[in-house]
Formats: C-alpha cells, sequence, structure tokens
C-alpha cells in the first residue's frame, strides 16, 4: 500500500505538491485563539473536504511525522492524538530523510539528514474521524487541546486530488487538472487566500 502511494505521488504529485492548486483562507480576520476563529476554520474546511471527497471514495491518508514528542514552539503537548483516533486502522509506515543545508563552526555549508516516518492508511472517508482530525489540526497553533502538529495529507489516485491543512490559516487543494478544482473555484471564490488570487485568476480564466 505504501509503496503504490508513494509512487503515485513521486510521478503526479512531487513533494506532495503541483502548480495546478487553490489555497484557501480558513482562519483570516479573527484574532488567534479566538473562538470565533476556530469556529470559522472548522465550518470552512470541513465545507471544502466534503465538496471535495464523497462519503463512499476511497482515499489514502498519509501522515507525515517527524517524531517530535513535543514541539518547543507551538508546545504541541498531544502528539499521539492522531494515533489514537486511527486506532484499529492498518497502518503501513517507512522511514525517509531529506537533506537541509546548514554551517558548521567554521562557517563551511554541511547537509544536514533529516529523517521523518511517513504512516499511509486506506480507506472510504465515511470510516475515517475526519472533522477530529481536521479539528486537531486547527488546535495546533491556537492553544488548543487535543491538537495535531504531524502534516496530513488526504490523495485520492481515482480523482487525482491532494487535500492538505497546514494549519488555522489555509488549506491547500492540489490536483492534476484544472477541470477538477473548477467547482471550487467558483463555488468558495471569496475564500481563496488574495496573495494568490492573482495567480488564480490566471489559472482558471479559459477552463
Amino acid at each position: 500500500m505504501i509503496q503504490e502511494l508513494l509512487k503515485y505521488i513521486n510521478s503526479n504529485f512531487p513533494n506532495f505538491g503541483s502548480n495546478i492548486h487553490l489555497r484557501f483562507e480558513l482562519g483570516e480576520p479573527f484574532r488567534n485563539g479566538s473562538n470565533r476563529r476556530l469556529k470559522q476554520v472548522n465550518k470552512r474546511v470541513v465545507t471544502i473536504f466534503e465538496e471535495i471527497f464523497h462519503q463512499s471514495d476511497v482515499i489514502y491518508v498519509c501522515i507525515k511525522d517527524w517524531g517530535n514528542s513535543e514541539d518547543p514552539m507551538f508546545g504541541n503537548t498531544t502528539p499521539d492524538y492522531i494515533y489514537k483516533l486511527l486506532q484499529g486502522y492498518k497502518i503501513e509506515e517507512e522511514t525517509l530523510f531529506v537533506l537541509n543545508e546548514d554551517e558548521d563552526d567554521d562557517g563551511n555549508r554541511i547537509k544536514i539528514k533529516n529523517e521523518y516516518q511517513i504512516k499511509v492508511l486506506s480507506g472510504t472517508i465515511s470510516s475515517f474521524p475526519y472533522r477530529e482530525i481536521l479539528q486537531g489540526i486547527s488546535h495546533y497553533e491556537q492553544g488548543r487541546e487535543p491538537s495535531i502538529g504531524q502534516s496530513i495529507f488526504s490523495v485520492s489516485i481515482d480523482k487525482d486530488i491532494v487535500f492538505n491543512m497546514y494549519d488555522d490559516r489555509g488549506c491547500i487543494v492540489y490536483s492534476k487538472t484544472k477541470e477538477q478544482l473548477k467547482h471550487l473555484y467558483v463555488n468558495y471564490n471569496d475564500w481563496l487566500v488574495n496573495y494568490w488570487r492573482g495567480y488564480f485568476v490566471s489559472l482558471f480564466k479559459e477552463v
């Protein structure tokens, strides 16, 4: 299962991304930590998620986990919450790594190998506690518990769609074709991140 997914991702969505995508604003204009912000975040992200995926759709849930027990910046005190939500599911995992550049004590550029784990499971949308997962991600930088700090990607091979909510600020929907995203562009245009709006307009003007 995991090799099938990674092969698909590498061929179609390198690094889980694509130039064909939409980025939605979730939290603005409400202040960080406020109930109004979290209420809007969760309403918008669930709406978008359910617009993309039907309850009967089969997807892969891919968890990218760097293995830190607690994030010193945001104070994620519930690093195992995602796995408690997914107890009982068959999860395959593999250790991968990325090479990052840094400087040694003498100012020389060196390569640092950082390992992380990819954990994959699959099933129908209706079988996953996706609302709880999305809410956990929304809590991560807002001082709420339980929270989810891992990067989570929902992948549909049948639809050629990758969905990623990165935190309470927003979510990104990647696709292989513009047509797959046109309904989102039209129906939720007001939610698009304004910084990227010019790019999205140019992307969809001929669709």
